[in-house]
């Protein structure tokens, strides 16, 4: 049986990657289960692998589950459990781009980098190199607005502007509470025309 090693770097600052050994008649599921085993990612997110090409451009995608592509007559693509590994080997530096949970979006860049003929006695999928350490999947930030409020809050507050300085704020209605108008006053001190 011929076993593909592929490398798997995480699209993020830490640039972590795992080189993983897979067998050709394994399927994407597998692929994608050992993904999340070496990156340790527990949950049980959506995902979905896409044929790549050498600028890293998306091809045919292969879903982990039917949501209902195919509805307006176009044929719905093969589920992961559906396609075997060795379905989409078309060169000796094929690569496949990989999305894990698309709340979060975590992408992940899959080339080919070796095969090999499989050692007896070995289970595949396996993780052969593991190189830096994997964000925690729960780390990114889900900015549910990013890109649709303007960076600066139109309807932010300042402080309040008013007629007077800080410091005069004592003497705004004098010591003895009148203001600058001689004081409260009652009704009494209006003139004739108020009454």
């Amino acid at each position: 049986m011929r076993i593909h090693r592929f490398r798997v770097l995480i699209d993020h600052p830490s640039e972590a990657f795992r080189d993983i050994e897979i067998q050709s008649d394994q399927s994407f599921l597998d692929l994608h289960t050992a993904i999340k085993d070496a990156f340790a990612f527990i949950g049980q997110e959506m995902a979905c692998f896409y044929v790549s090409d050498e600028e890293w451009g998306k091809g045919p995608e292969i879903p982990l589950a039917d949501l209902g592509f195919g509805m307006d007559g176009d044929e719905a693509p093969a589920l992961m459990d559906q396609v075997l590994i060795s379905d989409h080997i078309r060169s000796t530096q094929q690569r496949f781009i990989y999305a894990y949970d698309f709340l979060h979006l975590w992408m992940f860049m899959i080339e080919l980098i070796g095969a090999s003929e499989a050692l007896p006695g070995v289970q595949y999928p396996r993780v052969v190199m593991s190189m830096g350490q994997a964000p925690d999947e729960h780390s990114k930030e889900m900015d549910l607005a990013d890109g649709i409020l303007e960076d600066e809050d139109p309807y932010a507050t300042g402080p309040e502007e008013h007629g007077y300085e800080a410091d005069d704020e004592d003497d705004l209605f004098g010591e003895d509470g009148d203001d600058e108008f001689g004081g409260h006053g009652n009704i009494d001190d209006l003139g004739e025309e108020y009454r």
